[in-house]
């Protein structure tokens, strides 16, 4: 019984001691906190493993991460995954059926977005953006025919319709009290510049007579077949003189100062921008929804993934992502630190402390067994 007593008192305090010094080494990887000192004497073991190492932690916490967890292949990897792509998707499908079902207009969204979009101020922008288009087509034309663009626009009956409208413009003019008023100025001054057989003239027909005579002659003939034909082949001829013209022939026209005005100023009163600012964005895309959903949307998330595969490794470079972590780590507190390492290995450091405790234990019977035998 003696025996059994020392056998179990060697046992219990082989136990105790290794459970206590496992437990003790674990405590001082983390303990203590800072350097003890007793006057000037440093206190060994103090600090901690991992407090006094916290700087080479970091920095090899950091390599891990860059060399084996985030690397540019493990996310490209990631950025190539199907079911990555579909979870996109969803969420944009999701998000555009959200933004069609709103009434949403420009001027709400740049309100929202803090954009001051005013419409003199829009209109402007758009009329000047229209005008250095049509500046640098001039430019990069300038020895083109006109043909080349307005060859096919006009036809033969569009040229017709022309002679038509002049025509009647001819006849609304020359019927006019005015005009008639001119022609006998005009045939005043004629007769006079005559001397005196213009004045005989005149004697024998009133000017004004002349003059409505003129007026009615002239009438019935643009009233004539003749006339009109006339009209119609001066038309087109000029029309086909100005086909053959290159476009620098109008840039002169066009770069006068009163012609650019007139031209910014029907922009500006022709386009309807308080209209499109105030009108929802969804009834403009209304007729483009179903070709936005089923092409635009994939497409642009397919863009998307590309150009962030494409952007991995710079993206890392940007972000040194090693820097970042180790940067992080090393402003962590001690205590910090141990939290994180306990809550993933405290059930394993429990472990080695019994692990401690058994082969002290162990050590213990084996003493006590050879301490009977001797």
């Amino acid at each position: 019984m003696e025996i059994f007593i020392k056998i179990l008192i060697l046992v219990v305090f082989g136990s105790f001691i290794g459970g206590l010094t496992n437990s003790i080494a674990i405590k001082m990887l983390f303990r203590p906190y800072e350097a003890k000192y007793i006057g000037k004497w440093k206190v060994p073991f103090t600090p901690g493993v991992i407090p006094k190492r916290r700087d080479q932690l970091a920095i090899q916490l950091g390599q891990l991460v860059v060399n084996h967890l985030l690397t540019i292949e493990s996310i490209q990897l990631k950025l190539q995954d199907q079911g990555l792509k579909q979870q996109v998707q969803q969420k944009v499908n999701k998000e555009w059926e959200t933004f069609l079902a709103q009434s949403t207009t420009i001027s709400q969204l740049s309100k929202t977005f803090q954009l001051d979009l005013k419409p003199d101020h829009f209109k402007r922008m758009i009329a000047d953006k229209i005008m250095e288009q049509l500046r640098n087509f001039l430019q990069k034309n300038q020895q083109k025919p006109i043909n080349h663009w307005l060859g096919q626009t006009v036809t033969e009956t569009e040229l017709e319709k022309v002679s038509i409208f002049l025509q009647n413009k001819g006849i609304d003019l020359v019927n006019n009290e005015e005009t008639r008023q001119k022609i006998e100025v005009v045939i005043k001054q004629y007769a006079e510049s005559k001397g005196f057989l213009g004045n005989m003239v005149l004697s024998m027909f009133s000017s004004d007579e002349l003059a409505l005579k003129v007026q009615r002659l002239v009438i019935d003939y643009l009233r004539s077949e003749d006339g009109n034909s006339w009209i119609h082949q001066a038309v087109k001829k000029e029309w086909t003189n100005l086909l053959q013209q290159e476009v620098q022939f109008i840039e002169p026209l066009f770069e006068k100062k009163e012609t650019q005005q007139l031209l910014l100023h029907l922009i500006e009163e022709n386009m309807p921008v308080e209209e499109w600012l105030n009108k929802p964005i969804q009834e403009m895309v209304t007729p483009f929804t179903n070709q936005i959903k089923e092409k635009v949307l994939p497409f642009l998330v397919e863009q998307l993934f590309a150009k962030l595969l494409d952007s991995v490794p710079n993206m890392l470079q940007q972000l040194e992502v090693e820097k970042m972590v180790e940067k992080q780590v090393a402003s962590f507190p001690t205590s910090r630190i141990e939290d994180i390492i306990l809550s993933i290995s405290r059930k394993e450091f429990k472990l080695i402390t019994y692990l401690g405790a058994l082969l002290g234990g162990v050590i213990g019977l084996i003493q006590a067994i050879l301490f009977i035998v001797v």
